[in-house]
C-alpha cells in the first residue's frame, strides 16, 4: 500500500477539521480499493531466510550466530 494518500489525508484532518478529513480518508480508501480491483490476487508470501544455522560463537553481552548465507551479531 502506498502511504502517501494516507499521510495527505491525516494532514487534512489536522488543518481543515474532522469532517473534511474524514471525507478525504474515505476517498483515499475508495481510490485504493478501485486500483486494487484490477490486480491479480496475492499469493502466499515467502520469507527471506538466511539458510540453515552453521555455528554459534559466544561473545561479551551476546555473540555471533552464523548461517549459511549470513551472520547475526548480538550485542
Amino acid at each position: 500500500m502506498d502511504g502517501r494518500d494516507l499521510v495527505r489525508s491525516m494532514k487534512a484532518v489536522g488543518s481543515a477539521g474532522a469532517a473534511q478529513g474524514l471525507r478525504t480518508v474515505r476517498a483515499a480508501w475508495r481510490r485504493r480499493r478501485a486500483d486494487a480491483a484490477g490486480l491479480p490476487p496475492r499469493g502466499a508470501e515467502r520469507a527471506r531466510v538466511p539458510g540453515p544455522m552453521r555455528e554459534v560463537e559466544p561473545g561479551p553481552g551476546g555473540g555471533t550466530v552464523r548461517f549459511a548465507r549470513s551472520e547475526l551479531r548480538v550485542l
